[in-house]
């Protein structure tokens, strides 16, 4: 029996199959679905979990090269939110590119996690190292 670390199965199995040069995306609730990409669903409801509690889970366990986010996550959101937020991110090197290029980075990744994180634009997508 796992004692620590991730016990989700479905997001164990996918973090272990995150290798070099593969991208995993964190989403908020209302991120839209894509089909033909595995889905690890967390959400409970509306703002359980958070992305930064995800973050602060997985992060540990993972060798990450830097993150994408969407420049509209610092646009349209206040900023002591943006600052919480990207303090969980761990000072990994960060690409900041527009949302409509970031959803269609999400439909390449390896899998999606889904939050129920509120905070529109807060998603991200991790690169392996």
């Amino acid at each position: 029996m796992i004692t620590k670390g991730v016990i989700n199965g479905q997001l164990a199995s996918l973090l272990a199959r995150f290798r070099h040069v593969n991208t995993i995306a964190i989403v908020d609730g209302p991120f839209p679905t894509y089909p033909n990409v595995e889905t690890v669903d967390l959400a409970l409801v509306m703002g359980v979990p958070t992305i930064p509690q995800v973050l602060d889970a997985i992060l540990p366990l993972l060798d990450l090269s830097g993150l994408y986010l969407a420049a509209e996550f610092s646009q349209k959101v206040p900023e002591d939110i943006v600052a919480q937020y990207i303090a969980h991110h761990r000072g990994l090197p960060t690409e900041v590119i527009p949302h409509e290029d970031f959803k269609v980075k999400v439909g390449q990744t390896l899998g999606i996690i889904h939050t129920g994180d509120a905070v529109p634009y807060s998603s991200v997508i991790l690169k392996s190292g």
